[in-house]
């Protein structure tokens, strides 16, 4: 009788992690079948490939108005510009579940994967190693381009270069599975593009025009600013470490919003 009673649980046990699977194959088919990802793909590297360089000659030429001979590490200009490019990036992970809801096929899609955790479970497996190597092959994009013009500023150390591009791509990568989880709370394209933005861009400028202290350490754990001490290393205020815990709370509490609307809600 254990036996057989551990043979079923075996059998459930492989037929949960097949369907698992063919979950994941399922929406990696459908995020490259459309062309709104080639679209968010190639308008992110675009900008990217406007806005660094952009901002590196800005930089260079203020140092060079002020006298300064600090070094500019390569890869700061491209986590500037991020605050710009990331949200081309976004809406591709918006996309991956927003759309769903905008055509209603998310109703034929809970009826192939009915158990919702594994539905988003399977959206977040497929959006996340896309947009950390999309991420970082970005921001490694931004550091070629603006080296050169840099000029006698560029501090082209690869051992602070390098971990910054990472870091790049794993921030992306949160803010990829944020949105998502936003996007399953939110049901609505443009709701959740609304929310994100102000998270990320709205609340950030509002608290950065007061003049209170205690305002300003509010910035600190927004997860934008939690995450540009992420790639640039910042030591303070809390270190890299301490900025990716703060940018995963926030994707985390994102999750876990959107897993409680799709288990309450019908489609």
């Amino acid at each position: 009788m254990n036996t057989t009673a551990s043979s079923t649980a075996s059998g459930t046990s492989s037929h949960g992690r097949g369907q698992t699977i063919g979950a994941i194959a399922s929406e990696w088919t459908k995020l490259w079948s459309v062309k709104a990802t080639w679209w968010c793909l190639a308008g992110s590297f675009a900008l990217m490939a406007v806005f660094a360089p952009a901002l590196g000659t800005s930089i260079a030429n203020s140092y060079r108005s002020d006298g300064d001979n600090t070094d500019i590490p390569i890869a700061h200009p491209p986590v500037l510009a991020i605050n710009m490019v990331q949200f081309a990036v976004i809406a591709l992970a918006m996309l991956a579940i927003t759309a769903e809801y905008s055509t209603g096929s998310i109703r034929s899609t809970l009826q192939c994967v009915p158990q919702r955790g594994r539905m988003l479970f399977s959206k977040i497996a497929v959006i996340a190693p896309v947009m950390f190597v999309a991420g970082t092959l970005i921001a490694a994009v931004g550091t070629a381009t603006t080296t050169p013009l840099l000029f006698e500023y560029a501090d082209t150390n690869l051992g602070k270069a390098v971990p910054t591009i990472l870091a790049t791509g794993a921030y992306i990568a949160l803010m990829g599975i944020f949105a998502i989880g936003v996007g399953a709370a939110m049901r609505s394209a443009v709701g959740t593009l609304t929310t994100v933005f102000m998270v990320l861009a709205g609340l950030p400028g509002a608290l950065a025009l007061s003049s209170s202290d205690f305002t300003k350490k509010i910035l600190d754990y927004l997860p934008s600013i939690a995450g540009q001490h992420l790639m640039d290393g910042d030591a303070e205020p809390y270190g890299r470490m301490g900025a990716l815990l703060v940018v995963l709370i926030w994707t985390g509490a994102a999750v876990v919003a959107g897993y409680v609307v799709l288990h309450k809600r019908d489609a």
